[in-house]
């Protein structure tokens, strides 16, 4: 069945899919320019998507080919975010710019890359 038909279920009843297709792991990050105030209190999926997009303007410019390329870019991005969260630990973080943060350890780190 295409997205977006109506279909009966087993009682009869029709019932219409969703025309959404499902969001990638990467997609709708929306941190790019957040406080770490706002950092903390925004979702995983959300971090993620946002870390994978720095790395993938980034270290990963050009890279991103094939299945495989976005798995290991998913476990750096996952690196980069814990490297964020452990930073936003620090008492008085909450005012820097997760973007600062990110770049730092993107520009330091030697194990973001593909």
């Amino acid at each position: 069945m295409i997205c977006g038909q109506k279909s009966d279920d087993s009682r009869g009843r029709q019932v219409r899919t969703s025309s959404r297709p499902t969001k990638q792991w990467f997609q709708g990050g929306n941190l790019h320019n957040a406080t770490v105030a706002k950092w903390k209190i925004a979702t995983n999926q959300n971090k993620l998507a946002t870390a994978s997009d720095w790395l993938a303007a980034t270290n990963w410019k050009g890279h991103l080919n094939t299945p495989a390329d976005f798995d290991r870019l998913k476990v750096k991005a996952q690196m980069l975010v814990g490297a964020i969260e452990e930073t936003a630990k620090a008492e008085g973080s909450d005012a820097l710019k997760v973007n600062e943060i990110g770049a730092i350890i993107m520009t330091m780190a030697n194990d973001l890359g593909p």
